[in-house]
């Protein structure tokens, strides 16, 4: 891989000497960053084990190139209009190029350790900017074509080689438009906010771009169900300032050589923006993105002590409240704050909850009253809080849990319990009352029972967890452990088995006079023994 990049770097030579870039010091640049890139691991590829891996990047493509022929396999459906269907396949390429450049690029982009090597040297801010660049439009624009493959490839088959070669050069415009605009955006950032700051709204735009993804797959079924049936072009405004827009309109001129003034308005803009995009890069974004970044890699000062806040004031005033004992106490402000204050673990716990947003769209959408969609928002929402109750055992630093051994702890099930608690009351409460709401305004009052004894079944579900023969401190695991094979296919017999039983279950006593509300208690009762014989846990179950 480095070695093809740097044969694309030798023979674009004449490009960066047009751009009066310094070449040999770009050159050295790009080759260390591409030999680091290769052994960095990736969102697509988590590694099992602790060892250094090689081509990381290569063997995370796998998995998409596979997608990408399930997802172009919807153009063989083709009849007529090729605007409205390359619509959407352009708007996804140009989200899984903002998804990539969000959730795997990010740390890169704003990576100042480089900084400390080569500001003090005689390189200038235009070529530290381009090699980063270049660093990220080669895996970029990969991933791009990767996403793409099964799409050139039946659109080579459907509609001819042309056709084929059209859409491999639109979508390789379409990677650097996206790249420009994003990079645009986090420059505004690092004008507008601080670097911490910074980091926070990066994590979100993360877990958004996540849930969306995920959503997305699920209703995006729908809106190209309507493209199938929708042979009408329907160009409005708004669709000169949309790239993927631009591009459809392009295919449309190729297939059905429609030439009307909205569709040569397109053709100009395609031929225009993405190299106007590359001139602005180097001429404007270089050098205000690269004085960006030395900024963002130098402390900020500390201009006033740092006081106890109101959240603190509540963190304590519940803790004193539902814990027992100051080790269960002290166990639950931790967690507490480190789910508060971790970036990462919010990446990875809150998308968990994103098709919850899909069964509450579809509950609403449903015209008819769907005791499926009803129960299946019920107990996602329980399996969401079960796989939220697992993200907390697992940690980048899971090496500093050696503290837990070396402190005076002689009953860390009070620690288990008090982690326990958190997620109760930070997730699985408010989680159902918002679900509470929603099938209470859209199903009536009589609702409230069935949210609330399929809250109890969750509390009942993690209290069964007492039943395993091994447990983790908080924070004590790697994320490599947690990707293993076994443990994401035990996730899904959960979600396969476990969950629609759970709501087969409730759907039943639902039907039994009085069956949900007589059962409540009950099952309260014993899901609060169960969660009270965490206390008796002992060292020798503690795995670690």
């Amino acid at each position: 891989m480095t070695k093809f990049v740097l044969f694309l770097v030798d023979n674009l030579q004449w490009l960066f000497r047009l751009l009066k870039v310094d070449f040999p010091s770009l050159r050295s640049i790009v080759e260390v960053k591409m030999m680091m890139e290769n052994r960095r691991p990736h969102s697509l590829h988590q590694k099992n084990t602790q060892k250094e891996e090689e081509n990381t990047f290569v063997k995370s493509l796998g998995f998409q190139v596979f997608f990408s022929f399930l997802f172009g396999a919807m153009l063989l459906f083709f009849e007529k209009t090729a605007y409205n269907l390359y619509l959407y396949n352009f708007s996804f390429i140009m989200f899984m190029i903002a998804f990539n450049m969000i959730s795997d690029f990010i740390e890169v982009l704003f990576d100042t350790t480089d900084n400390i090597i080569l500001i003090p040297r005689p390189v200038e801010s235009k070529v530290i900017w381009m090699a980063r660049l270049i660093h990220i439009s080669v895996f970029i624009i990969t991933i791009t074509l990767t996403n793409s493959l099964g799409s050139i490839v039946f659109t080579i088959i459907e509609l001819g080689f042309l056709a084929g070669l059209v859409y491999f050069i639109s979508v390789i415009l379409l990677c650097l438009i996206t790249i420009f605009l994003t990079g645009i955006l986090y420059l505004l950032l690092t004008k507008i906010v601080s670097g911490e700051r910074l980091k926070d709204i990066i994590g979100y735009a993360q877990i958004f771009f996540t849930i969306s993804l995920m959503v997305g797959y699920q209703i995006g079924i729908r809106f190209v169900s309507n493209i199938f049936k929708s042979q009408e072009i329907h160009i409005t405004w708004w669709h000169y300032f949309t790239p993927p827009a631009w591009f459809a309109g392009l295919m449309e001129v190729v297939v059905n050589h429609h030439f009307e003034t909205p569709f040569l308005v397109f053709i100009t803009l395609i031929f225009t923006v993405p190299f106007l995009s590359l001139f602005l890069m180097n001429k404007y974004l270089a050098p205000l993105f690269a004085k960006s970044l030395s900024e963002y890699g130098t402390p900020e000062k500390i201009e006033k002590q740092v006081q106890p806040s109101q959240n603190s004031n509540f963190l304590s005033f519940l803790s004193n409240k539902i814990t027992k004992g100051s080790l269960e106490n002290a166990a639950f402000t931790f967690v507490w704050q480190i789910t508060n204050r971790d970036r990462k673990f919010k990446i990875r716990a809150y998308p968990i909850f994103g098709l919850i947003i899909y069964y509450i769209f579809q509950m609403f959408s449903n015209n008819g009253d769907s005791g499926f969609n009803r129960w299946m928002v019920l107990y996602y929402t329980s399996f969401c809080i079960y796989l939220v109750s697992q993200q907390i055992f697992y940690s980048d630093d899971w090496k500093a849990a050696w503290i837990f051994r070396n402190s005076p702890i002689n009953k860390p099930g009070d620690v288990l319990l008090g982690g326990l608690k958190v997620i109760i009351i930070k997730w699985a409460i408010p989680a159902y009352v918002l679900v509470g709401i929603l099938m209470t305004y859209k199903f009536g009052s009589e609702m409230i029972d069935d949210v609330i004894f399929a809250f109890v079944n969750t509390l009942l579900y993690i209290g069964i967890t007492i039943s395993k023969t091994e447990f983790a401190m908080p924070f004590s695991k790697s994320i490599a452990e947690q990707n293993k094979a076994a443990r994401n296919f035990s996730r899904m017999i959960i979600l396969i088995l476990v969950v629609p039983i759970m709501g087969g279950i409730h759907a039943l006593v639902s039907k039994v006079p009085y069956g949900v509300i007589i059962l409540t208690p009950i099952f309260l009762i014993i899901a609060l023994i169960l969660l009270k014989e965490y206390r008796k846990i002992t060292w020798e179950k503690i795995q670690g």
